[in-house]
């Protein structure tokens, strides 16, 4: 079996060296002398624009933009009075998502007209510059997401821009849909290459005389539809937030098609209800995502416009995509029962099965620490090892899930490795509540033992109790004194103290909420209350508090019970951190 992961990873490397060789050779040609006329030349008419409320921006983001804060996905860059564009790219990944224009959106939305204003002048600066010498910049995921956003925002700029920037932008518009159209096929498979499927039908329904790109687009997003969409409505990369943008462009995609009486292909429609199913497990009581395999939270109002009209109750088991939603009273689980993920799609899943966040009315209490999105690669693994989640794990001896360094990581990026965690799950609901089995296999080879998970939330969603079982494995040595850790990350909302001689932890939430978390075990352990860091508002750093409980492997079974059980609102309260 490790022979054949070890020739599996061999040929991805190949075939990732034949790919990038390849695209490098057809951008060159595009970009010549003899290449340029295929894509640029005349403008054409603009007929559809990106739905402006399928995406709704931030206010508070938009206004730390306007304070000099350009921190995006890749890296923290602050500049008064400068423009991002002036300034130093601290990664290749930063200067992707600001040339992606997503957070144009922010801009827009802050109060009065000088976030609007900036807005303009930025695009149009973008246009007025030899961008398109860029390569990352002209990139097909990133020309996508420019020409999306850009579109939203046409109404805005339109209002602002003379008759010649509003031709020079109309110009640009034109000849990106036209460049995307040749090199969308040579984007990167995975997200990268459904963004940019979904960029190509998008410029065929934007531009009236692109009728033989709207053709080739919807084809080629068909294909990666049923490459990518699981049964059950997921992405088959596992993240909740990356879910949420692709719904909102296959809504945007679905309204042009309407716009102009085009029939959606067989299955379109279906496929964005599976979606929207899925999406709706995935919220927590606030109305945000859960913060699993790298995604963000994201907010209630980024989320409402992608479920309207969508009336079904919230899906229990997502199989395929390995979910699982305990929902009772005001109080909601969700837990990652997913196995390990493969190849390109991998590459932002994190590696903590069986890891839970737990929310109750509009407070958020048991969370995982989210991606971290503006430090470097060994920030950033550590935000997808098990250690950052709410799930046990080992000090040391574990199995390292991801590509960190060689040939392998260079080329292929840090995706997990091929590997089975042979994860179990069963579900039972009775007049008594909910339970919920689970186990999987990650340590059997490191420790000699098995991870078995039950969780049980009673009708009132006022009473959650949880069994940790570390079981021996009889085929493998069990490496006895081993250091285990059980975590309980904690929202920055809440605040945690101990109580009853170290038995027992009072979690007293921002609105007032109160919880007791109590905890057990047949063997010796230490509770304690430790600092921990929350990176799922915007992917930076965050102080929080998380509930520690270590003990060592014994020489049987290894068995945790703890228990959270509600106790009212209390006198007093915690201001936000």
């Amino acid at each position: 079996m490790r022979r054949t992961r070890k020739l599996a990873l061999i040929y991805d490397i190949l075939v990732s060296a034949k790919n990038h060789m390849r695209a490098r050779r057809i951008y060159g040609f595009y970009k010549s002398f003899w290449g340029r006329p295929l894509w640029q030349g005349y403008r054409d008419e603009i007929i559809f624009v990106y739905p402006d409320a399928l995406r709704p921006g931030l206010p508070e983001r938009g206004e730390l933009w306007l304070a000099g804060d350009y921190t995006l996905t890749g890296g923290i860059v602050r500049g008064q009075g400068k423009s991002p564009f002036a300034l130093p790219a601290p990664s290749d990944t930063w200067l992707a998502s600001l040339h992606s224009f997503d957070w144009l959106r922010h801009l827009r939305a802050t109060q009065g007209t000088h976030g609007k204003t900036l807005a303009y002048k930025q695009v149009m600066a973008w246009v007025k510059s030899p961008s398109f010498k860029n390569n990352i910049a002209m990139r097909p995921d990133v020309v996508a997401r420019r020409l999306m956003s850009w579109s939203s925002a046409l109404a805005d700029i339109q209002q602002m821009a003379d008759s010649h920037d509003l031709e020079a932008l109309h110009v640009s518009l034109t000849q990106q849909a036209r460049w995307l159209s040749l090199v969308a096929p040579l984007a990167k498979d995975g997200l990268a290459r459904l963004t940019a499927a979904i960029g190509m039908a998008f410029c065929g329904l934007m531009l009236a005389g692109a009728t033989d790109t709207l053709r080739r687009g919807m084809d080629f997003l068909r294909h990666e539809l049923r490459r990518q969409i699981l049964s059950d409505g997921g992405h088959i990369g596992r993240t909740p937030e990356s879910l949420a943008i692709l719904l909102a462009d296959l809504r945007a995609i679905e309204a042009g098609l309407s716009s102009r009486n085009i029939p959606a292909p067989s299955g379109f429609g279906e496929t964005l209800r599976r979606m929207q199913e899925m999406l709706s497990l995935m919220r927590h009581q606030d109305g945000g995502l859960a913060c699993f395999n790298g995604g963000l939270e994201n907010s209630a109002a980024e989320l409402t416009p992608l479920l309207r009209n969508f009336k079904k109750a919230p899906m229990s088991f997502a199989q395929r995509s390995g979910y699982q939603r305990l929902k009772a009273g005001n109080t909601c689980l969700l837990i990652d029962v997913g196995d390990n993920v493969s190849g390109a799609d991998s590459l932002a899943c994190h590696a903590a099965p069986l890891a839970f966040e737990m929310s109750h009315d509009n407070d958020r209490i048991i969370v995982n620490c989210g991606p971290n999105r503006v430090h470097d690669m060994a920030w950033q693994l550590a935000a997808r090892g098990i250690a950052a989640h709410s799930t046990l794990g080992f000090e040391r001896g574990m199995n390292d899930p991801f590509l960190r360094t060689g040939l392998a990581a260079r080329r292929l990026g840090p995706r997990l490795r091929n590997a089975d965690w042979q994860v179990n799950c069963r579900r039972v609901e009775d007049k008594t509540g909910i339970w919920l089995e689970i186990s999987h296999g990650m340590f059997v080879s490191t420790h000699g033992v098995r991870h078995n998970r039950r969780i049980f939330m009673d009708t009132l969603g006022e009473d959650v109790r949880g069994e940790d079982l570390l079981l021996t494995d009889m085929n493998h040595h069990q490496d006895k004194g081993a250091r285990f850790h059980l975590r309980f990350h904690l929202h920055p909302n809440v605040n945690a103290s101990l109580q009853g001689g170290s038995g027992s932890v009072l979690l007293l939430t921002q609105s007032g909420h109160g919880w007791q978390f109590r905890m057990v075990a047949d063997n010796d352990f230490e509770m304690s209350i430790e600092d921990s860091v929350y990176m799922g508002r915007r992917g930076v750093p965050q102080r929080c508090q998380q509930i520690l409980v270590t003990g060592v492997l014994g020489h049987a079974d290894t068995l945790l019970r703890w228990a959270l059980r509600y106790v009212g609102r209390q006198r007093r309260r915690r201001m936000s951190r």
